[in-house]
């Protein structure tokens, strides 16, 4: 079961970068919730159900011109988590680049994400689930 969530992680980092919100949409439960680290501005801490994840992917994609995630490492953690450490590069319509470490915790149920949990750093992410760099 950990090999086929790996694997939905990584389509819905490929949805992300290619823009499909409706392949996104379609891959979370009725009672999904994403908890951010209100890192981003005008971000809430947290969406629930397809409705917010929606309203995140709208108001996240805004003020940037482009957004790209670049997964550097995705790890199970059990039967139905999967941890993604990636790097964040986007430009924003001011044209201020940006690149930052990010990370988020996936709890998978039936091959859709049910909760996503934001983390603002590799190392937090890694302590937060018992892993080391």
């Amino acid at each position: 079961m950990s090999e086929e969530n790996v694997e939905v992680v990584r389509q819905a980092y490929e949805a992300w970068n290619r823009g499909d919100l409706r392949w996104m949409l379609d891959h979370v439960t009725p009672d999904f919730e994403f908890r951010t680290t209100h890192l981003f501005p005008d971000t809430e801490d947290v969406y629930r159900g397809r409705e917010g994840l929606e309203r995140f992917w709208n108001t996240f994609q805004g003020p940037w011109e482009t957004l790209l995630i670049e997964v550097e490492r995705i790890e199970p953690i059990g039967d139905a988590r999967v941890l993604a450490l990636f790097q964040f590069h986007g430009r924003g319509r001011d044209r201020l680049e940006m690149t930052l470490e990010y990370a988020h915790l996936f709890t998978i149920k039936n091959g859709m994400a049910a909760l996503i949990v934001g983390f603002a750093n590799w190392q937090e992410a890694l302590e937060a689930v018992g892993l080391r760099e």
